[in-house]
């Protein structure tokens, strides 16, 4: 496999126009500018990938539900619109908030439209926030998970139809017995919620939380500090497979331990463990660390590890500078 052809987004540097301040490889004095050194480092170290593995071929494990048209009906234009005073948590936010636990496990995650696309090959499939829920859509959760696949869905979800008509059926909305399930009161807590998760305690940030009242669904967790501890977790088995429905919004603190419980039994294999804001890969037998975060990470080794880059070898730390990168064999 070969790598593609790097192009700079800008070769000169504008002297007007819009991108006037966008600084090329070529500076405005026709010199050679500070970014054309970093962008032969790059091609060098690119030239010894290419050999490694890279680009990699990537098989997502999971996948995050998407949809423009269910993005756009939980925002909609005009401050009187209800909708805007029942939804606070952003759509997109909700998304991130599901997306970074995966991440941050180093799992490679899908983002897909779940009605138009083939769900199988995923293991697990998220739906966080999905406030529009249509035919295909419901369909598609219902069949996979009769098929066997494990999916997840958060409050906010299946709320209207594609009209985007609030659904006259329990809710969620043509999910409802997926779920084995319904939604009716919900609340928004003046301080955080709390519970287990298996064995590891939560603490939210985002405080609005739905009652569920489970038909055949079984409890997986609840909260700790409401009256009465409803739910926050339920599962419900539906031919080989099993639907998961969480009461609070997407929110990493419910989210990461929700996953880790989930990885055995799945059989999703993270990826190797790295301090906030490094990320990495296992690519034929290498690995791969990216730091993106702004300040310099040191990254806890198993042994000693050789950077394919550098040459030099690290023995149970490795250091990466701020955006450093680093292949280790």
């Amino acid at each position: 496999m070969k790598t593609a052809p790097m192009l700079a987004w800008t070769f000169n540097s504008h002297l007007g126009g819009e991108e006037q301040a966008l600084f090329g490889l070529i500076d405005h004095d026709d010199t050679p500018s500070w970014k054309l050194d970093e962008w032969g480092a790059m091609a060098a170290d690119f030239k010894k990938l290419q050999k490694m593995g890279f680009p990699r071929k990537l098989e997502p494990q999971a996948a995050i539900a998407y949809s423009f048209e269910s993005r756009v009906a939980s925002s909609p234009n005009g401050p009187s619109n209800t909708v805007k005073q029942y939804i606070t948590t952003p759509y997109m936010e909700q998304k991130h908030n599901a997306f970074a636990p995966l991440y941050n496990d180093n799992i490679d995650v899908a983002v897909i439209n779940i009605a138009h696309e083939d769900l199988s090959p995923y293991k697990l499939v998220v739906v966080p926030g999905e406030y529009l829920m249509t035919q295909a859509s419901a369909d598609a959760i219902r069949n996979y998970v009769k098929a066997g696949g494990t999916v997840i869905m958060t409050a906010f979800s299946a709320k209207v139809d594609e009209t985007n008509q609030w659904f006259n059926t329990p809710l969620p909305g043509r999910l409802s017995d997926v779920f084995g399930l319904k939604t009716n009161a919900f609340y928004r807590n003046t301080a955080p919620l709390t519970g287990k998760i298996g064995d590891s305690a939560f603490t939210t940030t985002i405080n609005f939380y739905e009652v569920l009242e489970p038909s055949t669904a079984k409890v997986m967790a609840r909260f700790s500090n409401i009256d009465g501890s409803p739910p926050v977790i339920t599962v419900n088995t539906l031919g080989k497979g099993q639907a998961i429905y969480v009461a609070t919004p997407a929110q990493p603190s419910i989210m990461q331990p929700l996953y880790r419980s989930l990885y055995k039994q799945l059989k999703i294999v993270p990826g190797p463990k790295t301090p906030e804001g490094v990320y990495a890969r296992i690519v034929d037998g290498r690995t791969l660390y990216v730091n993106a975060s702004y300040g310099p990470k040191d990254v806890v080794l198993d042994g000693k590890g050789t950077s394919v880059l550098t040459g030099k070898t690290w023995n149970g730390t490795l250091h990466l500078d701020a955006d450093g990168v680093d292949l280790l064999q």
